[in-house]
């Protein structure tokens, strides 16, 4: 009995062995590959900066300029590039980004993203008092620029009011003083209600 006992746990022992031989070599292989996903390619660095100063040389032909940086966009979580060149404008002391666009395969530069933030920090004050003069009380107004050039902008409301409190007219004079008063030609508008699970959206 003990003999058979003892069979059984030295081959439980030599199968868990084996296992972690494998394992371990599989494991070292991940966390290596996963590391160098996060280091930067010196390769692709120097041809985004090719690239960049072929870029400016076409589009901004009259700007002075210093490539002072390139980053790397590793965790992909924003932004439509890999790899960006970092652009000083050298006259006006402004920054941005070169890079090739993942989706299209061609080169943009953020300056129209960089443009849309700066005029929604300035109408965001202006959809702020129109709202709670509006429509009461709000838990949270939301405007955020896209990250893509030629993206539109969303604007999200969460609303302490009940849908049936508030008419679509209203809703439908918002969107007109955003696009008639503000001047904001293009977004993406919910407004969400006290219960959650009722809203009015539009895009234009």
């Amino acid at each position: 009995m003990m003999n058979s006992l003892k069979k059984g746990l030295n081959k439980f022992l030599v199968i868990v062995s084996l296992l972690l031989l494998l394992l371990i070599p599989l494991i070292i292989f991940f966390l290596m590959d996963f590391r160098t996903s996060l280091m930067p390619d010196e390769k692709e660095m120097e041809k985004v900066t090719e690239q960049a100063e072929q870029y400016l040389q076409t589009k901004y032909p009259e700007m002075k300029y210093e490539i002072s940086d390139v980053s790397y966009n590793s965790e992909k979580k924003s932004g439509n590039y890999d790899y960006a060149a970092m652009i000083l404008d050298t006259e006006t002391q402004k920054t941005f980004m070169v890079y090739e666009n993942r989706r299209t395969g061609k080169m943009e530069d953020d300056i129209p993203i960089q443009e849309q933030e700066e005029f929604l920090k300035q109408v965001k004050p202006k959809i702020d008092s129109y709202i709670n003069e509006k429509f009461g009380e709000t838990k949270e107004i939301a405007l955020t620029a896209s990250d893509e050039v030629g993206g539109i902008p969303s604007l999200n409301i969460g609303l302490n009011s009940k849908k049936d409190e508030l008419k679509e007219e209203m809703f439908l004079s918002f969107i007109d003083y955003l696009q008639y008063e503000l001047n904001i030609e293009h977004a993406s508008v919910s407004i969400i209600y006290d219960n959650g699970n009722e809203l009015w959206d539009k895009e234009f």
